[in-house]
């Protein structure tokens, strides 16, 4: 009987610590975002001496559910902002969130601010993006070097270091700051080649060699053996794509053909995803109005590379709209097109909202009102811009003969 008390009290406390256990792996299977007013988090972060990362959100954003449905819950993710920040989300749009959208300039969404517990900006990151990114920019609020917030204060005293202006200016290009120019001037005035040799240079090169012109393409391209070697062939070849792709609208638009594809072959050489020589091939048709070869190649993409991409398929069909809405022939290959990617994927706006106007310029208006009603839905759970242009949309198909 003894035995047998003492083997229950064991299963008792196993089954207990079993318990803790699932608790606390329900607790943090995803980011602790603590609950309180503003001024409440602050103190927080001022009594455990922790920075405190602020998730600013609206409730029509959809890529901050994107990022609460897929990134926030990534183990990796959650471990590492919950042992290092007080972490906070606001409605920007609901109680103190104009106030502080007002404070810190925040226009846009996802924004990620992280401050200090007296609401000093420390760092900022905007949009989506993948989980790896996501704990980076985490790393560079951590590191004062690295972060925005002191970046702007230092560059306005005048003393940072080529370092740190490369630092700032790449974070402004991503922002897409026009500021980003002025500070890439003044780092150009101040280094040399061994600088732009060093990974400090190679991110600079990553950040601005936009096209064929710029002197830090040039620099690379001059010394392509030296970064290949060092950085790899991978890395130099999306430089080399982003700057023959600039050049290639200008050879589409200007119907030069043998030029255009010249680089067509060039990008298949420097390994161009199948999505952008789909979408390059098939656009140059479609600028010089040829019908046969649009169809003709848009149909070899679907039926090879692309096959089973909807997005990329929908992008075609959605250009016919972009370049010829009243041409029949090629609006009836973007009906084919976008019925390809709506079975797909009937769950996607940009598709359905396609789906809807082709399908309304080929004579299918009803299906085409029924999917318009379906896009004005959807529109709901993303933004009051985008519902009203899906309402001019359905509108304008209910209006068409």
């Amino acid at each position: 009987m003894k035995k047998i008390v003492i083997l229950l009290s064991i299963s008792m406390i196993s089954l207990s610590c079993k318990q803790k256990q699932e608790e606390k792996k329900e607790t943090y299977n995803a980011i602790h975002f603590s609950e309180g007013s503003f001024q409440e988090i602050l103190d927080l972060g001022a009594k455990e001496n922790k920075l405190i990362f602020i998730d600013c959100y609206t409730s029509w954003c959809a890529p901050c559910k994107w990022m609460e449905k897929h990134v926030f819950v990534k183990q990796d993710v959650h471990d590492f902002y919950n042992e290092n920040f007080i972490n906070y989300k606001i409605d920007m749009e609901k109680g103190e969130g104009p106030e502080l959208a007002k404070r810190y300039q925040v226009s846009s969404y996802p924004t990620y601010l992280f401050i200090d517990g007296k609401g000093k900006l420390i760092h900022l990151a905007k949009s989506k993006m993948e989980a790896e990114a996501f704990i980076n920019e985490g790393k560079k609020a951590l590191n004062p070097q690295n972060a925005y917030g002191n970046l702007v204060k230092k560059y306005e005293t005048g003393t940072m270091s080529v370092e740190e202006l490369t630092n700032y200016a790449i974070q402004l290009n991503k922002f897409r700051d026009p500021k980003a120019n002025e500070v890439l001037t003044e780092i150009m005035e101040k280094i040399d080649d061994q600088f732009l040799k060093s990974p400090a240079g190679w991110k600079l090169i990553q950040s601005f060699a936009n096209n064929d012109e710029d002197t830090l393409f040039l620099f690379m391209n001059n010394n392509k053996s030296y970064f290949t070697t060092n950085y790899g062939a991978d890395e130099v070849n999306v430089i080399y794509r982003k700057a023959l792709q600039r050049k290639m609208y200008s050879y589409s638009r200007n119907n030069e053909r043998v030029l255009f594809f010249e680089g067509l072959d060039s990008l298949k050489s420097l390994n161009a995803s199948p999505r952008d020589l789909s979408i390059m091939h098939s656009q140059f048709y479609l600028v010089n109005l040829d019908e046969e070869e649009f169809i003709k190649t848009s149909d070899f993409y679907v039926n090879d590379l692309i096959k089973g991409d909807e997005e990329t398929i929908a992008f075609i069909a959605r250009s016919v709209l972009l370049y010829h809405k009243e041409n029949k022939t090629l609006l009836s290959q973007a009906s084919k097109l976008i019925k390809n990617a709506y079975a797909l994927n009937p769950d996607s706006y940009g598709i359905v909202s396609t789906y809807a106007q082709i399908l309304g310029r080929t004579g299918e208006k009803e299906e085409a009102i029924a999917a318009g009603e379906k896009a004005v839905a959807m529109a709901d759970t993303i933004s009051s811009k985008v519902k009203k242009r899906a309402i001019q949309n359905l509108e304008e198909i209910k209006g068409l003969n």
